[in-house]
């Protein structure tokens, strides 16, 4: 599968029409608030022993950042005790060759932390190089990740898209194990595999939500001729993990517990921002590139760096 879109942001360049207000923010607390405690509470509880919707509401608005490693490992309860043992999944993959070509684009840029900088300090000679080595034992890491699950699912194997949600696992957890786990999770327990078998369901639920929650932009589709799928390919074969890497992981925070659906709720709050800009495209080509380049980063931009963007994305209200 190719990916159409790299992880960079593509200008295509700002109207100086284009607003940059603040967009007006709906009061969403209709459930209480889990303190850091309460958290810790029910964490010694199957998590399908909560109430769905005060657990989804704190997930969404209300999310510990500090805990969420072991927010991760309780939502994964299940994919744990269906676990198979990681190492024995350790063979040769017959996706082992593409998985190697994707390793290297499949985290994050870290700018000039590895440049030397022409610097002759040993000590920073020293921790340049450490930090090449760490960045090393990281893609020797996804790599034994990617293999185990291609060597699991002998039906997906391996599929681009899966390192970019597998290396944002890898990110925030150290043990290399539970990182598969998470991904399993993803991939079976929650059924996201099917995106990777071109099941597309999930493209038909947001064109008909676009049709019914931002009608004029479904009608501005129509006369362009755009598909959903043109758009929003790329959010969804890496699950929005190449976007800013907070939106990134707090995506992952709730679709461990709900699934596909943050996803396309996601893409609706997105477009309503964006509304007015989105309108503004006159060609097929301009509106495709817009939303899969310029959407995300722009609705960003609008929010209150600092504060947890997806929450602030889906307490918008227009």
């Amino acid at each position: 599968m190719i990916m159409c879109c790299n992880s960079k942001r593509i200008k295509t360049g700002e109207s100086p029409n284009r607003s940059k207000s603040k967009p007006k923010q709906r009061n969403s607390e209709i459930c209480p608030k889990f303190t850091k405690e309460r958290w810790i509470e029910i964490m010694k509880r199957s998590f399908e022993d909560q109430g769905y919707s005060e657990l989804s509401y704190n997930l969404r608005h209300n999310f510990p950042l500090d805990l969420r490693c072991q927010i991760w490992f309780w939502l994964t309860e299940k994919a744990r005790i269906k676990n198979l043992l990681y190492q024995k999944l350790q063979f040769e993959s017959p996706s082992e060759q593409q998985i190697y070509k994707d390793l290297h684009r499949s985290f994050r840029s870290k700018g000039n932390k590895k440049s030397l900088s022409g610097s002759s300090d040993s000590s920073q000679i020293n921790k340049n190089q450490e930090s090449e080595k760490v960045d090393q034992q990281k893609l020797d890491k996804l790599k034994r990740i990617l293999i185990a699950y291609s060597n699991l699912d002998k039906e997906v194997k391996y599929v681009q898209g899966m390192n970019f949600i597998a290396s944002s696992i890898l990110e925030q957890l150290e043990q290399e194990e539970l990182c598969f786990v998470v991904l399993n999770h993803i991939l079976n327990i929650q059924n996201y595999r099917k995106v990777f078998l071109m099941d597309m369901s999930i493209i038909e639920i947001i064109d008909k939500r676009i049709q019914f929650e931002v009608p004029l932009i479904y009608n501005k589709m129509q006369e362009l001729k755009v598909k959903s799928q043109y758009c929003f390919d790329t959010y969804i074969f890496s699950l929005f993990q190449l976007v800013r890497r907070e939106l990134a992981l707090r995506i992952i925070d709730i679709f461990l517990y709900e699934k596909e659906s943050i996803l396309q709720t996601v893409i609706i709050q997105l477009l309503k921002m964006q509304q007015v800009e989105i309108l503004k495209c006159k060609e097929q080509d301009e509106m495709i590139i817009y939303i899969r380049n310029d959407l995300i980063e722009e609705a960003l931009d609008k929010l209150d760096d600092g504060k947890d963007y997806l929450s602030q994305l889906l307490s918008i209200h227009l």
